[in-house]
């Protein structure tokens, strides 16, 4: 499920139970997080119910509510050797006196809270959390500044049901020979038919081949086999595609493995919306589709630390991070000029990319935003189809430069090799 919606629904559960307390329940979460496990209500209830029961006891102040990924469980978490990424959580009581030992109180109450027992007690709460996989503590690593922490199992980095190893079996015909110098890849592939061609081209053109049924086997494989690459199908679900990316690139221990995403998709229109950035592979054959696995291969990837995408539509949005993904970097994204300079001022990225129309707005009030942030970071202007006098525009209020949305690969390279300019 999404976190993001699950922290707002529990806010939206406990607003009866704030009553007139001057106590503000503020939520903070990046713009995407991979799914989490678990069942929506009740995962939100058990979040409602210590939200609720730290802000009763609050009395005044505010509550942040905070969600991140983490690569490794915290010191704390307890929860031994089982795999992560993890989802956290953190309930942050601030400016109204509340100790780690108060929170530790806490979390031990049996009574309910709100009136007709509306919202869950804590101690009901965690169990509602451990029954999912979940864990919840105390952390008062900065003195004076405790709060609730919550670790939650990711969709995407959950351990597989079933025996992997019957996929082995299934693919052992298609394995090299020890001793052959082909490269191993993995292949996430839902549809079963296609997973199997896939497999079988891709072994006769000399690679090893391990694939996945679904995403939730990818990261148990990739710790496993140590694939010189990963493919994904960006049609996945449960995990999408996405997630699996993004879990993998936490997980310190298979961070460095290249991820390539590509698509099956035969609906013309499908295709021609997922080529609006040339990065997606159309396995028609396997020409192109090896092509792209050797240009991944054998990269040479000097990335920015960080990109920073502000698009406001979120297919088009989407697409991007994934392109800009599978180059090796990292990416934030943001759907509007607002949640962007927020963001440029938290992160710090290293290039911020800029639908042209949203850099127009208000007289290039983002541009501006920017600049006032900083001088040196490049920021540049992209649009489906831009006049060479809007593009000077956006330059003479602020941008590095300007290129068409579908050039975007362009731009990455010359950027990283220094070659972008106004």
């Amino acid at each position: 499920m999404d976190l993001p919606r699950v922290i707002e629904q529990a806010i939206d559960q406990i607003s009866s139970t704030l009553g007139d307390r001057p106590v503000s329940v503020v939520a903070e979460y990046p713009a995407h997080l991979p799914a989490v496990d678990g069942d929506l209500d009740r995962l939100a209830g058990a979040l409602a119910g210590l939200i609720a029961a730290t802000v009763t006891r609050a009395q005044h102040g505010e509550v942040v509510v905070r969600a991140a990924l983490t690569p490794e469980p915290p010191e704390g978490a307890h929860v031994g050797s089982e795999p992560g990424p993890w989802a956290q959580v953190s309930i942050a009581p601030r400016g109204n006196g509340l100790t780690a030992v108060m929170l530790e109180a806490l979390l031990e109450e049996t009574g309910s809270i709100g009136e007709a027992d509306a919202v869950l007690a804590p101690a009901a709460c965690l169990e509602a959390l451990r029954a999912i996989g979940g864990r919840a503590w105390v952390d008062d690593g900065v003195p004076g500044m405790p709060e609730i922490r919550l670790l939650l199992p990711l969709r995407a980095a959950s351990s597989p049901a079933a025996d992997v190893s019957s996929l082995q079996r299934t693919l052992g015909e298609h394995l090299s020979r020890p001793g052959d110098p082909s490269r191993h890849l993995l292949v996430l592939v839902d549809e079963d038919r296609l997973r199997q061609v896939l497999a079988n081209e891709l072994a006769a053109a000399g690679y090893r081949v391990v694939a996945a049924r679904n995403g939730s086997e990818v990261l148990s494989l990739a710790r496993e086999d140590e694939p010189d690459l990963i493919l994904l199908d960006i049609l996945a679900r449960d995990p999408t595609a996405f997630d699996v990316a993004m879990v993998l690139k936490q997980d310190p221990r298979v961070a460095r493995i290249p991820v390539l995403f590509m698509t099956s998709v035969g609906d013309p229109e499908a295709g021609m919306r997922m080529s609006a950035v040339d990065f997606v592979v159309r396995p028609t054959g396997t020409g192109a589709l090896i092509t792209a696995i050797e240009a991944a291969l054998n990269a040479v990837r000097q990335p920015v630390a960080r990109v920073l995408v502000v698009e406001s539509n979120d297919k088009l949005r989407e697409t991007m991070v994934l392109m800009i993904q599978s180059q090796g970097y990292r990416v934030t994204e943001a759907s509007g000029p607002e949640e962007a300079l927020v963001l440029a001022e938290r992160v710090q990225p290293g290039l911020v990319l800029v639908n042209a129309g949203l850099a127009q707005e208000r007289d290039y009030w983002l541009l501006r935003g920017l600049r006032q942030i900083s001088l040196d970071i490049p920021v540049f202007v992209l649009a489906e189809a831009l006049t060479d006098a809007e593009g000077k525009a956006a330059v003479r209020r602020g941008a590095s430069g300007y290129t068409e949305t579908d050039k975007l690969p362009d731009l990455l390279t010359r950027v990283r090799d220094g070659r972008a300019k106004p």
